[in-house]
């Protein structure tokens, strides 16, 4: 089973949608505006979530109800402009990770803006990364790199990887944690990115 969310912008020639496709029974969408799939607000939005989560997880306990209540009460809070946040979360108790996807209108030389969003980050590197192509069914050919930072005094990954499919200009961004969690965490990422296009507005 498959879900869709539409981030609708205009264009000179026509209008343009991203249409991100994903599992919601893994990937739950954070509220980028209100209402959001139904939900007015965040009280009843957080409150579903908790519910669908903790159904489809085992031995929940009321520590891991707490815990994703306050973490879902706080990203729902965190709302940006050109900006869609996909969270990973299969069971209560799995791997938390947070993907983001920004997006704006194409400027500039394709390959100085894909090479600058890839390297554009806030986090310490301890290195410039090493850049590869990417190519996918929806969105074409992209950029890609690892950055490695110390974060709190511990080594995490992040993949960034951006890519121009007229008219966005598209970042998409994860925290993958340590080095040895990439291997096993890196294509669940890809499969969430094969499930992202740019399509004629409905």
């Amino acid at each position: 089973m498959t879900d869709a969310q539409l981030a609708a912008a205009p264009s000179e020639d026509r209008p343009m949608e991203i249409l991100v496709g994903y599992d919601p029974t893994t990937w739950i969408c954070l509220p980028p505006s209100w209402p959001h799939h139904g939900h007015d607000g965040a009280r009843s939005w957080v409150a579903a979530t908790v519910h669908d989560v903790c159904a489809r997880s085992s031995g929940t306990t009321r520590a891991n109800k707490r815990w994703l209540t306050r973490a879902l009460e706080r990203l729902a809070e965190w709302q940006d402009e050109n900006e869609l946040r996909y969270l990973y979360l299969p069971a209560v108790t799995s791997e938390f990770l947070l993907l983001r996807i920004q997006y704006a209108f194409c400027e500039g030389d394709r390959d100085d803006l894909l090479r600058h969003l890839v390297l554009t980050t806030d986090l310490d590197a301890l290195e410039p990364p090493a850049l590869h192509e990417i190519t996918t069914a929806g969105l074409g050919r992209g950029l890609r790199g690892l950055l490695h930072a110390d974060v709190a005094g511990q080594l995490t990954t992040m993949v960034a990887t951006a890519f121009r499919s007229e008219p966005f200009d598209l970042r998409i961004t994860c925290q993958l944690g340590p080095p040895e969690d990439v291997p096993h965490l890196l294509p669940l990422v890809d499969e969430f990115i094969d499930g992202i296009s740019v399509v004629p507005a409905e």
